[in-house]
């Protein structure tokens, strides 16, 4: 690579992720006062997944979902996102205005998390997560 372009396609990249970032709390805003689409355990979503991942994408992605599991991990990732993993394979991401909900978690506990279906990246992901 050109050694010009790269500062600029270093920029480009970090302002996606930070846009990508920002958006978990407006879509914690959006989802808020919806009624999820589905109730499922973790474990049947992962299996919808696993079956197919087209026709799971096109049942999930985008809906409100509340979904229950345990959980396995909590952690912060790449630009300091909030994650919850469940032990079946669902990640949720929060935004920051959940910090205090994320400190009375802890690993081994059961959980019903509200969240937008999005893809199947790093396990079922689910964006804009809030406890229930």
């Amino acid at each position: 690579m050109n050694l010009k372009l790269f500062p600029s396609a270093v920029l480009l990249v970090l302002l996606t992720v930070l846009a990508a970032c920002a958006t978990e709390t407006g879509i914690a805003k959006d989802i808020l006062d919806q009624e999820p689409e589905f109730r499922i355990t973790a474990a049947e979503m992962v299996a919808d997944y696993t079956a197919s991942e087209s026709e799971a994408d096109d049942k999930y992605k985008g809906k409100v979902v509340v979904v229950t599991g345990v959980i396995s991990e909590i952690y912060r990732g790449f630009l300091y996102t909030p994650y919850v993993d469940l032990e079946e394979g669902v990640r949720c991401s929060f935004s920051d205005n959940e910090d205090e909900v994320m400190l009375t978690l802890v690993e081994g506990q059961t959980i019903s998390m509200k969240g937008q279906g999005d893809r199947l990246l790093f396990g079922v992901e689910l964006r804009g997560c809030t406890v229930e």
